[in-house]
């Protein structure tokens, strides 16, 4: 039995166009984080081909800071680098010991 073969006929780049045309600045930066993020997940191949497409057209924008969003793309490697905060370094921290 033959398996019906499926044409894809969809324009990707452009409906990412039409996604990304009326945010602002700060919800591109957010929805770039979101599609990195899927995109290192398993997704099946429509799913990735649209992923592709809203991050080629935020990486093609000329509003958006490159090197932020290679930042965000490449991201902290650890997730002990992710959660920590300001308070977490030494170089922050008060010392409470008292002087002898």
């Amino acid at each position: 039995m033959r398996k019906a073969v499926h044409v894809d006929e969809r324009n990707y780049d452009r409906e990412a166009r039409e996604l990304v045309k009326g945010l602002g600045q700060n919800e591109k930066y957010d929805l770039y984080r979101i599609v990195v993020d899927k995109l290192r997940q398993y997704q099946t191949d429509v799913r990735e081909k649209e992923l592709l497409a809203v991050k080629l057209v935020l990486d093609r924008d000329k509003s958006l800071d490159r090197y932020r969003l290679q930042g965000i793309d490449r991201g902290l490697r650890s997730s002990m680098a992710n959660d920590l905060n300001l308070g977490d370094l030494k170089a922050n921290q008060k010392s409470n010991k008292r002087k002898q």
